[in-house]
């Protein structure tokens, strides 16, 4: 079976992780594949939207240690060099990780159980995250001697703050579904098992919007956190004023004048 499932749903690429007799552990190949599933979903010029699920229970317990073991067996063997490691596993991470947070594509997660290590690093690297009741959220690195590798120790701050990530990250606590609702993580929070249904229903909310408008407040959501105020003035005028001679935008006072839903278009 592969390790990951991609299907196409209307406008929505849905990427499932397949691998539930191991909580949906990440390894190298599991890794690949996500890539790889995000680069199809991502030059697909019907999608508009990307969901991050899994077929199981647990949306993913992390890395899969039996391959960090048997990465360990090799070093002593000296078949294999730490640097060879480091790079193979934060290469795959961090890939995925600027594919997801530099496609003009919404990409949300939808967590249920466990999303511990490299599997909260990939709910951290979405738009949005919507969460089911039962998940558990958290980065056991420090208790295993290890460190985060997908970005997360600047997308963890932004989201919750720098003091409330630096405890999660120093004690290696892990947290319930409803406080990191209540941290502003979590975007929606579900009744158990019903968080694809929310997700679903999330994208349906912002893709009834105008496609440029949404892609346009992404970037600059994207390009002003990291950006000085002066520069996320000029930036906003910018696309404003790009954005106000679009069909969208006439169309939308339109419908607006003429009480009506807008049909966009893209252009």
């Amino acid at each position: 079976m592969p390790p990951v499932l991609y299907e196409k749903s209307g406008s929505t690429g849905w990427i499932r992780f397949n691998r539930p007799e191991v909580r949906n552990a990440l390894n190298l190949e599991t890794t690949n594949a996500l890539r790889d599933a995000l680069i199809e979903a991502n030059g697909d010029a019907d999608l508009n939207a990307i969901v991050i699920s899994s077929v199981s229970d647990d949306f993913s317990s992390g890395a899969d240690l039996r391959e960090m073991v048997k990465e360990f067996e090799d070093l002593e063997a000296r078949t294999l060099t730490i640097n060879g490691i480091i790079e193979t596993t934060t290469n795959g991470l961090q890939q995925v990780a600027r594919l997801m947070r530099q496609t003009d594509k919404i990409v949300v997660a939808s967590v249920g159980g466990y999303a511990l290590g490299a599997g909260f690093e990939v709910v951290l690297d979405s738009d949005l995250i919507v969460a089911s009741e039962d998940a558990t959220f958290g980065f056991p690195e420090a208790r295993a001697g290890m460190s985060v590798t997908g970005g997360v120790t600047k997308l963890l701050a932004q989201s919750i703050g720098a003091n409330r990530a630096r405890e999660l990250f120093l004690t290696g606590r892990f947290i319930k579904a409803d406080e990191a609702f209540q941290m502003g993580m979590v975007n929606r929070l579900v009744a158990g098992g019903t968080h694809d249904e929310e997700a679903e229903k999330l994208v349906a909310e912002i893709t009834k919007n105008s496609p440029l408008s949404v892609i346009a407040h992404k970037r600059m959501l994207q390009q002003s956190l990291d950006a000085d105020l002066e520069t996320v003035f000029n930036l906003e005028k910018q696309t404003i004023g790009v954005l106000c001679t679009t069909s969208d935008a006439v169309e939308a006072c339109s419908a607006f004048l003429e009480k009506r839903d807008p049909v966009f278009q893209g252009r």
